[in-house]
């Protein structure tokens, strides 16, 4: 009977990966007594086919699968410790000094484990472009977070300036080619143009050109157009409509950050911003006011620009 019940118990704890309890099992097995199914979960903890989990001031149970138990057969209990809080870990990796006090072993006993890990090809350590000093550990077959390498910035956890200055300088001139008429250069559109290139867009550019073998996230591009805003390069506008659909937004925005599209900004030493607007350009700009014959209210310019 404690094959049967213990094999019934192992299953439930493999098929819910997030752990079960003794309510649970009690639920699931009522033709089992609580104190059967108890000896049965600590039989199979004994054999490393249940680990105990805390969720709160819960004690759950998740199934240890054959693979994992085959990586964790002949480990130490202090390997497996230092192993399962690596393997918590995830992409972000474990600083040798938090493995510490997480699991309260000395340090000689740490860099023991952490050394018979590496041997056995269950872990490895990598370095972090924000703490260059440490070594981050985590397992063999887990890719490190863009926040542990840097992302596609960083080679060797060193900036590519070079690669980013590309990457932007591609960005802009696409962006530019889109900002104004291409049968007059020195023209601007209308304030409700819509064909400014959004941040998807641009990716996509990038991807058809094959500007970089680098697969490069939609995030990844809005990074290198802030920078960009930032350098005065090119002003970030807000799409008063839905791309989708065509309808009207409520609120005059974007429904979301992909949707909002980038215009150049063509500045020389004789211009600015301003320019782009006929204001100006206008040549009897110093006449106008509130009141009188030339007001904005009667510009017969403005009133063009704003429903070309």
């Amino acid at each position: 009977m404690s094959a049967a019940l213990d094999s019934a118990i192992y299953e439930l704890a493999l098929g819910n990966p997030n752990g079960i309890d003794n309510d649970f099992l009690k639920e699931a097995l009522p033709e089992y007594p609580l104190e059967d199914i108890v000896n049965g979960v600590n039989r199979l903890l004994q054999n490393g086919r249940l680990e105990l989990l805390q969720m709160g001031a819960r004690i759950l149970y998740r199934g240890v699968n054959k693979s994992e138990m085959e990586r964790m057969s002949g480990l130490t209990s202090d390997e497996k410790l230092v192993y399962k809080h690596i393997e918590n870990s995830g992409s972000e990796g474990i600083w040798i000094r938090t493995l510490k006090q997480k699991t309260n072993l000395l340090q000689g006993v740490i860099t023991r484990c952490l050394k018979g890990l590496e041997q056995k090809a269950l872990i490895k350590s990598v370095k972090s472009v924000k703490h260059p000093t440490r070594k981050l550990y985590m397992l063999i077959d887990v890719v490190p977070s863009s926040d542990v390498t840097g992302g596609p910035w960083y080679t060797d956890q060193e900036m590519d300036i070079d690669f980013i200055d590309q990457l932007s300088r591609q960005c802009y001139q696409f962006i530019y080619a889109h900002s104004f008429p291409r049968h007059n250069s020195k023209a601007v559109y209308s304030a409700n143009h819509t064909g400014y290139p959004t941040s998807s867009q641009i990716r996509r550019f990038i991807q058809e050109n094959r500007i970089t073998n680098v697969d490069l996230s939609t995030e990844n591009i809005e990074e290198l157009l802030t920078m960009l805003v930032y350098d005065s390069k090119i002003e970030r506008i807000a799409p008063a409509f839905d791309m989708d659909t065509g309808a009207q937004f409520s609120d005059g925005g974007s429904k979301s950050r992909t949707d909002w599209m980038y215009r150049a900004l063509r500045i020389t030493a004789k211009d600015s911003p301003f320019t782009d607007i006929p204001c100006g350009r206008c040549p009897v700009f110093d006449r106008c006011s509130d009141t009188g014959p030339i007001t904005p209210a009667k510009c017969e310019y403005f009133k063009k620009w704003l429903t070309f």
